[in-house]
Protein backbone atom coordinates (compact mmCIF):
# COMPACT_ATOMS: atom_id res chain seq x y z
CA UNK A 1 0.00 0.00 0.00
CA UNK A 2 2.77 2.44 0.87
CA UNK A 3 4.59 1.57 -2.24
CA UNK A 4 1.43 2.61 -4.43
CA UNK A 5 1.10 5.49 -2.70
CA UNK A 6 4.38 6.89 -3.30
CA UNK A 7 4.16 5.50 -6.89
CA UNK A 8 0.88 7.71 -7.56
CA UNK A 9 2.74 11.12 -5.75
CA UNK A 10 5.59 10.51 -7.98
CA UNK A 11 3.94 10.36 -10.99
CA UNK A 12 1.38 12.94 -10.06
CA UNK A 13 4.59 15.01 -9.33
CA UNK A 14 6.37 14.29 -12.50
CA UNK A 15 2.67 15.11 -14.26
CA UNK A 16 2.88 18.39 -13.13
CA UNK A 17 6.56 19.00 -13.19
CA UNK A 18 6.38 17.98 -17.07
CA UNK A 19 3.54 19.88 -17.84
CA UNK A 20 5.07 23.24 -16.71
CA UNK A 21 8.07 22.59 -18.88
CA UNK A 22 6.05 22.27 -21.62
CA UNK A 23 3.64 24.93 -21.20
CA UNK A 24 7.02 26.90 -20.73
CA UNK A 25 8.80 26.31 -23.75
CA UNK A 26 5.73 26.53 -25.65
CA UNK A 27 5.36 30.27 -24.28
CA UNK A 28 9.01 30.66 -25.36
CA UNK A 29 8.36 29.48 -28.87
CA UNK A 30 5.68 31.51 -29.04
CA UNK A 31 7.19 34.92 -28.22
CA UNK A 32 9.36 36.89 -31.15
CA UNK A 33 13.21 37.34 -30.36
CA UNK A 34 12.68 41.40 -29.43
CA UNK A 35 16.53 41.50 -30.96
CA UNK A 36 15.00 41.21 -34.43
CA UNK A 37 13.28 43.51 -35.99
CA UNK A 38 9.77 43.06 -37.73
CA UNK A 39 11.10 43.38 -41.17
CA UNK A 40 13.73 40.70 -40.20
CA UNK A 41 10.47 37.93 -38.60
CA UNK A 42 8.41 38.85 -41.92
CA UNK A 43 11.24 37.89 -44.08
CA UNK A 44 11.81 34.72 -42.73
CA UNK A 45 7.79 33.99 -41.97
CA UNK A 46 7.71 34.84 -45.65
CA UNK A 47 10.70 32.45 -46.78
CA UNK A 48 8.79 29.67 -44.93
CA UNK A 49 5.60 29.66 -46.93
CA UNK A 50 6.58 31.22 -49.96
CA UNK A 51 10.73 30.68 -50.80
CA UNK A 52 13.48 32.69 -50.31
CA UNK A 53 13.00 35.97 -53.51
CA UNK A 54 9.54 36.71 -51.16
CA UNK A 55 12.20 36.91 -48.43
CA UNK A 56 14.51 39.28 -50.03
CA UNK A 57 11.50 41.57 -51.23
CA UNK A 58 10.09 41.92 -47.48
CA UNK A 59 13.91 42.72 -46.31
CA UNK A 60 14.80 45.49 -49.03
CA UNK A 61 11.11 46.78 -49.08
CA UNK A 62 11.65 50.68 -48.19
CA UNK A 63 15.20 50.52 -47.76
CA UNK A 64 18.33 51.32 -49.55
CA UNK A 65 18.29 47.92 -51.54
CA UNK A 66 14.72 48.72 -53.20
CA UNK A 67 16.39 49.68 -56.18
CA UNK A 68 19.46 47.83 -56.04
CA UNK A 69 20.73 45.38 -58.48
CA UNK A 70 22.30 43.27 -55.33
CA UNK A 71 18.71 42.01 -54.57
CA UNK A 72 18.21 40.01 -57.37
CA UNK A 73 21.73 38.15 -56.69
CA UNK A 74 20.66 37.68 -53.22
CA UNK A 75 17.66 35.44 -54.38
CA UNK A 76 19.68 33.82 -57.52
CA UNK A 77 22.37 32.84 -54.47
CA UNK A 78 19.28 31.45 -52.34
CA UNK A 79 18.25 29.57 -55.29
CA UNK A 80 21.23 27.92 -55.12
CA UNK A 81 21.28 27.34 -51.39
CA UNK A 82 18.53 25.72 -51.50
CA UNK A 83 19.18 23.24 -53.67
CA UNK A 84 22.55 22.49 -51.86
CA UNK A 85 21.73 22.61 -48.00
CA UNK A 86 17.71 21.36 -47.98
CA UNK A 87 15.55 22.91 -46.87
CA UNK A 88 15.41 26.05 -44.88
CA UNK A 89 14.66 25.24 -41.02
CA UNK A 90 15.15 28.22 -38.72
CA UNK A 91 17.49 31.10 -38.32
CA UNK A 92 19.13 32.22 -34.72
CA UNK A 93 20.30 35.45 -33.08
CA UNK A 94 24.69 35.17 -33.13
CA UNK A 95 25.12 38.46 -32.14
CA UNK A 96 23.51 42.16 -32.07
CA UNK A 97 25.53 45.64 -32.76
CA UNK A 98 23.89 48.91 -31.79
CA UNK A 99 26.25 50.82 -34.17
CA UNK A 100 24.40 54.33 -33.26
CA UNK A 101 20.99 55.80 -32.32
CA UNK A 102 19.12 54.86 -36.02
CA UNK A 103 21.26 52.17 -37.04
CA UNK A 104 22.02 48.42 -35.30
CA UNK A 105 23.48 45.25 -37.32
CA UNK A 106 22.24 41.68 -36.18
CA UNK A 107 23.89 38.65 -37.24
CA UNK A 108 22.41 35.46 -37.87
CA UNK A 109 23.18 31.62 -38.33
CA UNK A 110 20.36 30.63 -41.07
CA UNK A 111 19.87 26.61 -40.45
CA UNK A 112 19.37 24.22 -43.47
CA UNK A 113 18.83 20.50 -43.71
CA UNK A 114 22.28 20.33 -44.32
CA UNK A 115 24.15 23.18 -42.90
CA UNK A 116 24.07 26.97 -42.43
CA UNK A 117 24.53 29.91 -43.81
CA UNK A 118 25.48 33.46 -42.27
CA UNK A 119 23.82 36.50 -42.23
CA UNK A 120 24.43 40.11 -41.38
CA UNK A 121 21.84 42.55 -41.56
CA UNK A 122 22.50 46.56 -41.59
CA UNK A 123 19.57 47.78 -40.34
CA UNK A 124 18.34 51.75 -40.38
CA UNK A 125 15.29 53.26 -38.32
CA UNK A 126 13.56 54.89 -40.97
CA UNK A 127 10.93 57.29 -38.90
CA UNK A 128 9.10 54.63 -37.02
CA UNK A 129 9.96 51.11 -38.29
CA UNK A 130 13.15 49.83 -39.13
CA UNK A 131 14.14 49.28 -43.24
CA UNK A 132 17.42 47.16 -44.23
CA UNK A 133 20.29 48.89 -45.66
CA UNK A 134 22.31 46.39 -46.31
CA UNK A 135 22.60 42.69 -45.71
CA UNK A 136 25.07 39.97 -46.55
CA UNK A 137 25.38 36.52 -46.82
CA UNK A 138 28.15 33.79 -46.27
CA UNK A 139 28.71 30.13 -45.98
CA UNK A 140 31.81 31.48 -44.02
CA UNK A 141 30.69 33.23 -40.47
CA UNK A 142 33.66 34.89 -40.27
CA UNK A 143 32.99 36.73 -44.18
CA UNK A 144 29.98 37.92 -42.29
CA UNK A 145 31.32 38.24 -38.68
CA UNK A 146 34.96 39.71 -38.80
CA UNK A 147 35.99 39.29 -35.29
CA UNK A 148 35.54 35.15 -35.54
CA UNK A 149 39.19 34.91 -37.68
CA UNK A 150 40.79 36.78 -34.86
CA UNK A 151 39.69 34.43 -32.28
CA UNK A 152 42.47 32.01 -30.82
CA UNK A 153 45.24 33.90 -32.64
CA UNK A 154 48.51 34.03 -30.98
CA UNK A 155 50.02 36.90 -33.03
CA UNK A 156 53.40 36.20 -30.65
CA UNK A 157 54.16 33.47 -32.75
Amino acid sequence: MKFEKRFSRFVLGFGVALGCLLATARLDAAEPDIRVPAVIREGFAVWVKQGPSYAVDVWKKGGALEDDRKAAVLVSTFRGLDRTLGDFRAYEVVDTKQVGASTQIIYLSINFERAAIYGRFLLYRADKTWVVQNMDFSLKPEAVMPWLAFQGVDYGQ
